[in-house]
């Protein structure tokens, strides 16, 4: 007997994991292991492990669960907030990493399941959306590329979906003052009241506040251009949090300009990760921790206040991200290049950890100890 040997399947793993992700996003569709074997061309083994992949993927980014049920199938279980927040990273990924099935597949499903809930096509009419994108685009003085204008055409049509079939997300009271503080909600309210002018529902508050963080997780920061009073706000405070570390440190940085830039950016989306709880890669605060124990604690001590003012706690995540950008602004200084230190201990694993841990906590940065 001949065997069959399957062909590999033409997708790379983090495609294949891009579009599990996104089917779990199709009203009615039942996700099994069979099916998405047929669908990313593996066995089921392999998409089962997608699946598992994607599980953990998605607990860590956003605390949601893939969990199996009596009929063999998976289906995703948590918050509606976090959900929408996965697809608002999961269709971005997918648009770049997947188009044809977006195109494809998604995209046809996904205007079924609007069509069959009887939505006003008004609502979701292609030329309608492109509309309504252009009209934020200038609301907002920002230029979407045509990579985001095929990512907000989609997803207003899904976040219109959730809210027909009752599933509009909720929002702590911080996460409301912070949407309602922010520029973009003016323009939510205005697209509100678009959609109101074309259905009889009144829609759910949180749709309103929804919208606001949307376009608030779209925006790059530019520390030159913005300057609504939030963004003003935290320039302030990076300036006095750049002045915090140097005093704490007991170094001055060369181009305090260029951090407080550098910082903007960041902390202008670190802050919006906080108080959304949406996770980051939890791979470097132990390496940095173990590496550079000093430069952790000093911008840990030099953020208290910042954290106080912003009524935040940034996680350790967010910390070494942090401290990573201070410690290489730091590094431009000529004397604070790396140093190499020989230790000499006979062979003594131990003696030689302690004595190495001990020299960590010394110094802000770094060393390469042999």
């Amino acid at each position: 007997m001949m065997t069959v040997i399957e062909p590999p399947s033409v997708l790379s793993s983090p495609q294949r994991r891009s579009q599990v992700l996104l089917m779990f996003y199709l009203p009615g569709q039942s996700v099994t292991p069979e099916w998405l074997g047929n669908l990313t061309q593996v066995d089921e083994d392999t998409a089962r492990q997608d699946i598992a992949e994607t599980g953990r993927e998605i607990q860590r980014y956003h605390r949601l669960t893939l969990a199996s049920q009596a009929d063999g199938s998976y289906r995703m279980e948590g918050a509606a907030l976090d959900q929408r927040l996965c697809l608002l990273h999961g269709l971005r990924r997918g648009l770049r990493l997947c188009p044809h099935f977006v195109s494809h597949h998604f995209t046809p499903a996904l205007k079924t399941q609007l069509k069959q809930q009887g939505i006003a096509r008004t609502l979701y009419d292609d030329t309608n959306l492109q509309a309504l994108v252009n009209r934020c685009s200038r609301a907002l003085n920002r230029q979407f590329d045509c990579r985001d204008v095929h990512f907000l055409r989609l997803y207003l049509q899904y976040c219109l979906l959730q809210h027909h079939l009752g599933q509009s997300p909720t929002f702590t009271h911080e996460q409301q003052r912070w949407a309602q503080a922010a520029a973009e909600f003016s323009l939510a309210e205005e697209i509100v009241r678009h959609w109101q002018r074309r259905v009889a529902a009144t829609p759910h508050a949180g749709e309103q506040l929804f919208l606001a963080l949307l376009f608030m997780l779209l925006k790059t920061p530019d520390p030159i251009r913005d300057g609504h009073q939030h963004d003003r706000r935290l320039h302030l405070a990076i300036s006095g949090l750049i002045h915090r570390f140097q005093n704490l440190a007991g170094r001055p940085f060369s181009d305090e300009q260029g951090l407080s830039d550098q910082l903007y950016i960041h902390l202008s989306q670190a802050l919006h990760r906080s108080v959304f709880a949406i996770g980051i890669d939890n791979a470097l605060p132990e390496e940095i921790g173990r590496l550079y124990p000093r430069l952790m604690r000093t911008t840990q001590a030099a953020l208290a206040e910042f954290e106080a003012s912003w009524q935040v706690r940034f996680s350790q995540e967010e910390v070494s991200l942090i401290a990573v950008i201070f410690g290489a602004w730091l590094m431009q200084k000529s004397d604070l290049q790396e140093k190499q230190v020989v230790l000499l201990t006979d062979d003594n694993p131990d003696l030689e950890q302690s004595l190495e841990q001990q020299l960590r906590e010394l110094t802000l940065l770094p060393l390469n100890i042999k």
